[in-house]
């Protein structure tokens, strides 16, 4: 077999399988309104359930965030006072997207269809790719020591 037949015979194969997997990683919009994305990051986590993180090691400057236990800590202002944080949901709820502080433009920004949302959890800009979006869920927090929590409800 000619090498210019191999590739031909390859390239329908391989043209196949990409479609394939392109088509099934493209899946329709889920009904859930926060979709789990992979290593368990969730969108709300469990009801009555808690995420922490440690401020002396995370969020030591303004506009730094974290995603943990399936919320986005995001360290607003200076100090340790719980109004200097806010922890929303850490997935999108569109497709269960990553969700990013964005300090310049002070606010949060899906990395898959790029949803903004304020720090408050409204809707600025619903997705690129057409769909809609809900509003973002917002989690009360508290500190203790050094420890910041927030209460999934």
């Amino acid at each position: 077999m000619e090498r210019n037949e191999f590739i031909k015979s390859l390239g329908l194969g391989m043209a196949l399988v990409c479609a394939g997997s392109c088509l099934s990683a493209c899946g329709s919009k889920s009904n859930d309104p926060a979709p789990s994305p992979p290593g368990g990051g969730g969108g709300g986590g469990t009801t009555g359930a808690t995420a922490s993180i440690d401020l002396a090691t995370q969020l030591t400057t303004v506009g730094s965030f974290v995603a943990t236990g399936g919320v986005l800590f995001i360290r607003l202002a200076a100090g340790n006072s719980t109004s200097s944080f806010v922890a929303t949901q850490a997935a999108c709820p569109h497709q269960g997207g990553a969700l990013n502080w964005i300090q310049a433009s002070n606010l949060i920004q899906c990395s898959l269809h790029a949803s903004q949302y304020t720090s408050g959890g409204a809707i600025l800009r619903q997705p690129n790719d057409g769909g809609t979006t809900n509003a973002l869920k917002v989690y009360n927090t508290s500190i203790s020591g050094n420890i910041l929590t927030a209460t999934i409800v």
